[in-house]
């Protein structure tokens, strides 16, 4: 067996592990759950005051919930259940990073809930890239 054939059986199993960790999802799955991840970054940090600043985070945490839940459905639709290998490990960071931006956003003031409007954009296309498949955990990317 020469060089290239070894890599490339390598590169199928690689992507085989993958496939299994994480399927593709429909793109309209992962542009809803996208935009409930971005909008819930963004709500956290909206609203002025008692009671409108908490149902702005509340609303962001259910917009988080939703992000998580959908594509955790359409995984058990699919007879998948619970989550293996890197998926385990990119569902336990982006829980500690949503708690994170909860915490931060119930202190926020005005200047910094339009910071979070921005981080919403981002968080929004980072989502979609990881739910696409196109980004995984440890910053390597599929072929």
């Amino acid at each position: 067996m020469d060089n290239d054939t070894a890599q490339a059986q390598v590169d199928e199993v690689r992507r085989a592990h993958l496939a299994a960790s994480r399927p593709a999802l429909p793109r309209s799955a992962c542009v809803l759950a996208a935009a409930c991840a971005g909008a819930g970054v963004a709500l956290v940090a909206q609203g002025q005051g008692g009671g409108a600043h908490l149902a702005f985070l509340a609303a962001g945490v259910l917009c988080f919930a939703v992000a998580h839940l959908l594509p955790t459905r359409i995984r058990r639709r699919r007879g998948l259940h619970g989550y293996r290998g890197w998926t385990r490990t990119e569902n336990t960071v982006l829980g500690l990073c949503a708690l994170v931006l909860v915490i931060c956003g119930y202190n926020a003031d005005r200047d910094l809930a339009l910071i979070f409007a921005g981080l919403g954009v981002v968080t929004a296309a980072a989502w979609y890239a990881m739910l696409r498949g196109v980004l995984v955990a440890g910053g390597r990317v599929r072929t």
